[in-house]
């Protein structure tokens, strides 16, 4: 594995750590899904609903959360709008009542985080 590679995953690591990605990756081995490590848990968590036809979402919205399951640590808290020390904190992530539920959470929240950061994202809506 080469430097750049190894150092992404050490700081994905440390990421996973947030409380949404430790709940995330239970979820994930509850439901019988493999946890991979090279992604924050918690966008496994939102393609593993998509990807079972749980919930829907636009394609821009799967596309932009695959694409960040590649992404570099400081990428992910830049999109998502997190200082240093911050944690991911999407409104009512805690009160989720099933993997269904939290998957739309994050999504949601990361749809509101693509019209934050490209304006004209649904304007023509």
């Amino acid at each position: 594995m080469g430097y750049f590679v190894t150092e992404r995953l050490e700081e994905i690591k440390i990421l996973n750590k947030m409380l949404i990605n430790k709940r995330a990756k239970k979820t994930l081995q509850e439901i019988g899904e493999e946890v991979l490590a090279d992604s924050l848990h918690c966008m496994q968590l939102a393609l593993c609903a998509l990807d079972r036809g749980e919930i829907e979402a636009e394609e821009d919205l799967v596309q932009t959360v695959r694409a960040m399951t590649t992404w570099r640590a400081q990428r992910i808290m830049n999109f998502l709008m997190l200082m240093k020390e911050e944690t991911y904190d999407p409104h009512g992530w805690e009160k989720a009542e099933d993997y269904r539920e939290l998957a739309r959470i994050i999504l949601e929240d990361i749809e509101n985080k693509m019209v934050k950061h490209f304006p004209w994202y649904r304007s023509a809506e």
